[in-house]
């Protein structure tokens, strides 16, 4: 299927995942594909296991875990371009026997109740209200299931230095995504979990992800260094046109950096793998 060309107006009006669908940016994980495959390990993914897959984005993790597994995944993502490109990414890898997406709802999941043995998320209950999501998630999954996260999280205690440029960091992707956009900690998280009904809660925590290793393994998971830069070239045209586009793509910019670079801030902030049972 051939990408879609949008004029300039009507990029402009994208909201943030719907554009990053148009750029077929193939999903934002922290952590590389080591934190996916650890958070399989967590939710017993194994072949045969039916997992959820929320906030799909454009494909990558869902058909990760399907080649690599073997495993069933359907994905589901609220946005369109999004589930466009998963589909053409499944069907180019010969997967759609095994991953397939379709436009979802985090808070009104159209599945009966346990009908997963796993439901994931990367980088999305971050931008989820948990108490109303979670018990969706514990519904459909089958007794003994798992969910599992993998997101960004915020230190327990974050010294008061480093405490705005922290909270500078949330608030430019609230702006970007228009969504509530919270780092928890890690206490938090286990509060959620077991607030939802999940027993058995397992976390790890990950900081100073922007200087390890795995942010170099994102760019091939990304398609390479051509893709990348096709990529970045397109983007780099799109705000020459546009300064509606400039300006999001420096907000996009600075909260990368605060968040991930930033040597005071990077400290308290990182990623968080976290995995319960339903009994």
């Amino acid at each position: 299927m051939p990408k879609e060309h949008l004029s300039i107006e009507e990029i402009e009006d994208l909201g943030y995942y719907d554009f990053m669908g148009y750029m077929e940016v193939p999903f934002f994980n922290v952590g590389g594909a080591a934190s996916i495959d650890r958070l399989a390990e967590l939710c017993k993914i194994v072949e045969d296991t039916r997992v959820l897959n929320v906030g799909c984005g454009t494909g990558g993790n869902s058909c990760y875990l399907a080649n690599r597994y073997g495993c069933t995944v359907v994905g589901i993502d609220i946005a369109e371009h999004m589930i466009e490109h998963a589909r053409k990414r499944a069907e180019e890898l010969g997967l759609t026997d095994r991953a397939t997406f379709q436009v979802g709802d985090a808070y009104d999941l159209q599945f009966p109740d346990a009908s997963f043995d796993a439901v994931i998320t990367v980088f999305v209950s971050q931008f989820l209200d948990p108490g109303r999501a979670y018990p969706g998630f514990h519904r459909v999954l089958a007794p003994g299931g798992r969910l599992g996260i993998n997101e960004m999280y915020r230190a327990d205690e974050v010294p008061q230095e480093a405490l705005p440029r922290v909270q500078e960091g949330e608030e430019v992707f609230r702006e970007i995504t228009e969504l509530p956009f919270t780092l928890r900690s890690p206490t938090t998280w286990r509060e959620v979990f077991r607030a939802a009904g999940f027993t058995d809660i397992e976390v790890e925590e990950h900081t100073n992800v922007g200087q390890t290793s795995a942010s170099l393994g994102m760019v091939e998971e990304f398609g390479g260094w051509a893709k990348l830069a096709g990529t970045l070239w397109e983007m780099l045209v799109i705000a020459l046109k546009s300064s509606k586009m400039r300006q999001r793509f420096g907000k996009i910019s600075r909260g990368k950096r605060v968040l991930l670079r930033d040597k005071v801030a990077s400290k308290y902030i990182g990623y968080i793998l976290c995995a319960g049972r339903k009994p």
